[in-house]
C-alpha cells in the first residue's frame, strides 16, 4: 500500500473522514500533509485551515483567557475548565474581562486562533475527557505547540500577531500616561448610604474634596478620572445615561471649570464613558437613532433589560468623535472606556472607532480599555485589571492574579492599569485585605490606581499605600508589556 493510501486509511480511522487531521508530537509535525498532499504545518506551528478539524489530546484543567463569561464577581474558576464545552472566542461576550482567544492545558500544550477571517466557524470544542477539537475553517490559521512551555508558546504566537497584525509596541508614551491614577469609583460606592446613591454624589465639590485629600497625604500627583456619575440622566434612571455624554447641570454648572480645577492642582484629568451601552430615552439615541442596536438580555432567559448594545454597524467613528472632542476640548486627556460586555466582534468594530477617532483628535489621549485581546491590542493604550471584589464568599487573590496575567500575557506592548487598589466592593475591605492586595501589584508591571481612599480603612493603610506611590514614581516607571519575544 503507498503513503497517500496509508495516510487516507489513517484519517478514517479518526472517525471524521476528510474533514479531520491529528495532533501528533512537535517532533513529527514538520512532515505531516492533508490528504491532497499540502503540508498541515508551516514553520512547524501554523495549521492554514481548509475547512479541517484539529483534534489534540489534553489535560484539565485548560486556561481559556477569553471565557469571562458567568462566575461570582471574586473568582476565576471560569477561566479554568474541566467540563466539556464548545466556545467561539470570536462571538463569545467579552464580559468583565476577555482575554486572547488561545488555549492552554495543565501540561502547556498552547493553541491559539491567529486570523478574525473565518471567525464565524472558529471554535474550540472539548469532550470532557482528553480531547479538544479545533475548528479551522477556510482563511483561519491556528498556532500550535505541544512543547509543554505555555508561556514560550504564547509569548512567540504574541510575536507571530504582533507582526501579522502591525501592531507596533510602545516604546515610550507621554509622561502622563505612567503616572499614578486616582478614580472616584469606589470612594463613590463607600460614601454611599443606599442603593444608587453612589451614581448621584459625584459633582464639583466632590472632585475637590477627593483631590485635596489626596493633597493632604501627601501622595504624587497624577491622572484624575471621574467615573460613572458625572453625566446626564434624562429620564431619571441610571441607564438612560448611556448615551448621554453630558454633564448634569446641577452636579456640574461649569464643567470647564471643573476640569481647570483638576489641572490647576497639579492633575490631569480623564472620563469614564460607558460608550459600548446606550438606551432609548439617552441624548445620542433621540438624536440618532440608528445608534441603537440589539437588547442586552436580562436576568433570566426570557427577559430583556431596558439597555441595549451600540450598534456596531452605525457611523461609531462619528459618535465618538462628537464625544471625544467635546471633552478633549475642555482639557480631559484620559478616556477609561467601560461596558465592552457585548460579543468580541462586535466590540473589536466599536473599539477600533473610538480609538481612531481619539487618536485623529489627539494622538497623546491615553484610552484605556477592558478587553485584553491580541486582535484588539492595536486599538489600545491601556488595558485595566478590571473589577475584582476582595470578598471573602471568593477567591479574590485568585481573580487578582488571574487579570493580570490576563492583561500582562494578552496585549503585549501596551500599558497597564492596576486597576482600584483595594478592589470595587467597599463594604468587604478591612485594612488587612487592603494591604494584602496593594502587596499583591507592588512588583508588578503597570501605574497603580487609587480609588476608595485609605484613610476610611487605617492610617496604616495611608501611610503604606504612600510608601506604594512614591517608590513607583521614583522608580522605572515600568508600565509595558513586554510578552512577546523582541
Amino acid at each position: 500500500m503507498n503513503t497517500m493510501s496509508n495516510r487516507r486509511d489513517f484519517i478514517k480511522k479518526i472517525g471524521l473522514g476528510g474533514l479531520a487531521v491529528a495532533s501528533v508530537g512537535a517532533s513529527a509535525m514538520n512532515p505531516l500533509q492533508r490528504i491532497n498532499g499540502t503540508p498541515l504545518f508551516h514553520n512547524n506551528k501554523v495549521v492554514t485551515g481548509n475547512g479541517e478539524f484539529l483534534k489534540i489530546k489534553v489535560k484539565t484543567p485548560l486556561f481559556c483567557p477569553y471565557h469571562s463569561v458567568g462566575g461570582p464577581k471574586g473568582g476565576d474558576a471560569y477561566y479554568f475548565l474541566s467540563e466539556a464545552f464548545t466556545h467561539n472566542p470570536f462571538t463569545i461576550e467579552a464580559s468583565g474581562m476577555s482575554g486572547s482567544p488561545v488555549v492552554i492545558d495543565a501540561s502547556g500544550s498552547f493553541v491559539g486562533f491567529m486570523t478574525t477571517l473565518g471567525y464565524e466557524n472558529s471554535t474550540f470544542s472539548f469532550d470532557g475527557k482528553e480531547t479538544l477539537t479545533i475548528s479551522i475553517p477556510e482563511g483561519q490559521k491556528v498556532f500550535v505547540d505541544e512543547s509543554g512551555n505555555g508561556d514560550e508558546a504564547w509569548k512567540e504566537y504574541n510575536t507571530q500577531m504582533m507582526e501579522r497584525l502591525n501592531i507596533q509596541p510602545y516604546t515610550q508614551t507621554p509622561n502622563f500616561w505612567s503616572d499614578v491614577e486616582y478614580c472616584t469609583w469606589s470612594e463613590q460606592k463607600y460614601l454611599s448610604t443606599k442603593r444608587h446613591e453612589h451614581f448621584h454624589l459625584l459633582n464639583h465639590d466632590f472632585v475637590e474634596s477627593y483631590l485635596n485629600k489626596v493633597i493632604e497625604f501627601g501622595y504624587p500627583k497624577g491622572k484624575m478620572t471621574l467615573d460613572h456619575g458625572w453625566g446626564t440622566f434624562p429620564d431619571g434612571s441610571i441607564n438612560s445615561g448611556f448615551g448621554s455624554w453630558v454633564p448634569d447641570p446641577k452636579k456640574f454648572p461649569n464643567f470647564r471649570k471643573t476640569m481647570d480645577m483638576i489641572n490647576q492642582k497639579g492633575f490631569t484629568p480623564g472620563l469614564w464613558i460607558g460608550f459600548p451601552k446606550i438606551h432609548q430615552n439617552s441624548l445620542a439615541a433621540k438624536q440618532y437613532p440608528e445608534l441603537l442596536g440589539n437588547y442586552q438580555q436580562g436576568s433570566t432567559a426570557d427577559r430583556k433589560d431596558d439597555i441595549q448594545w451600540l450598534n456596531a454597524k452605525a457611523d461609531i467613528f462619528d459618535y465618538a468623535s462628537e464625544v471625544i472632542s467635546r471633552f478633549h476640548a475642555m482639557g480631559v486627556m484620559k478616556f477609561k472606556i467601560d461596558m465592552s460586555y457585548n460579543t468580541k466582534s462586535d466590540m473589536l468594530h466599536i473599539h477600533k472607532e473610538l480609538y481612531k477617532a481619539a487618536k485623529l483628535i489627539d494622538k497623546d489621549i491615553e484610552m484605556e480599555f477592558h478587553v485584553p485581546d491580541i486582535f484588539f491590542t492595536k486599538y489600545t493604550d491601556v488595558l485595566r485589571t478590571n473589577d475584582v471584589w476582595l470578598n471573602d464568599k471568593y477567591d479574590w487573590p485568585a481573580r487578582v492574579k488571574t487579570h493580570y496575567e490576563i492583561c500582562y500575557k494578552s496585549s503585549p506592548g501596551r500599558a497597564i492599569n492596576l486597576d482600584h487598589i483595594g478592589g470595587n466592593d467597599t463594604g468587604a475591605i478591612t485594612e488587612k485585605k487592603f494591604l494584602q492586595h496593594l502587596e499583591m501589584y507592588k512588583t508588578k508591571t503597570g501605574y497603580p490606581l487609587v480609588s476608595v481612599l485609605p484613610h476610611h480603612y487605617s492610617q496604616k493603610c495611608v501611610d503604606r499605600t504612600g510608601d506604594y506611590l512614591w517608590e513607583y514614581q521614583k522608580g522605572t516607571k515600568n508600565i509595558l508589556s513586554d510578552f512577546y519575544k523582541k
